[in-house]
């Protein structure tokens, strides 16, 4: 189901769309390519607003983006299975390549409302930008909150809340708030008892296959 209520608003959906999508204000865009799929609802509200999708991603959940000219932006490959995102305050949420990110995970810019100082009315928990990289595991029921920014090939803890940003790839978090816990880690989709180097580095070098060129 489709409501937009703005202009000049543009959905690019080549790929399987099975979502509620609700668009107000102007400008906004969406760009899903053939070789991928999102199910699950999408609102966005104010002007120039965008969602990305990579191909070859499966993904379902709730894409949420209030404000001007912010971006959601989904790398190839990329699954989510039930998550909700939430960009605002001009703030982007950007996910790498290969991330594979679990059931009830929460992602967000903001806190959605203000913590002040008393004594001058100041704002403390201003809004920052969210940013994984790429082949990145989040274990179920995570929270990454704003100002997160999570390096390439990490694995999240299950019901971590991660809310600053690292810088040492290879890694666990985990815990509340997150804290590295293990280093020299990868990860890999399959369960096997052991892998070859060339099987632990597959995510590196894997080519997209674009279906537009078909």
């Amino acid at each position: 189901m489709l409501v937009d209520q703005g202009e000049s608003n543009t959905i690019d959906a080549k790929g399987r769309l099975v979502a509620t999508i609700r668009l107000s204000g102007s400008g906004h865009s969406i760009e899903l390519p053939k070789s991928s799929t999102f199910t699950g609802h999408i609102t966005i509200r104010g002007r120039g607003n965008r969602i990305v999708v990579g191909e070859n991603c499966q993904l379902s959940g709730e894409v949420i983006i209030k404000g001007a000219r912010q971006t959601v932006m989904i790398g190839e490959g990329t699954t989510f299975e039930s998550v909700y995102v939430l960009s605002q305050e001009r703030c982007d949420v950007t996910i790498g390549r290969w991330c594979m990110l679990s059931r009830g995970i929460e992602i967000r810019t903001s806190d959605a409302h203000s913590i002040l100082r008393k004594a001058d009315g100041r704002r403390l928990n201003r809004a920052r930008s969210v940013v994984v990289g790429d082949h990145v595991w989040v274990g179920v029921g995570s929270m990454l909150s704003k100002g997160t920014v999570i390096p390439d090939d990490c694995v999240i803890g299950a019901k971590s809340f991660v809310n600053k940003s690292f810088t040492e790839s290879g890694v666990v978090i985990a815990g509340t708030p997150a804290v590295v816990v293990k280093r020299g880690i990868t990860w890999h989709r399959r369960r096997l008892r052991q892998f070859s180097k060339e099987e632990m580095q597959e995510w590196r070098t894997v080519e997209t296959v674009n279906d537009d060129d078909d």
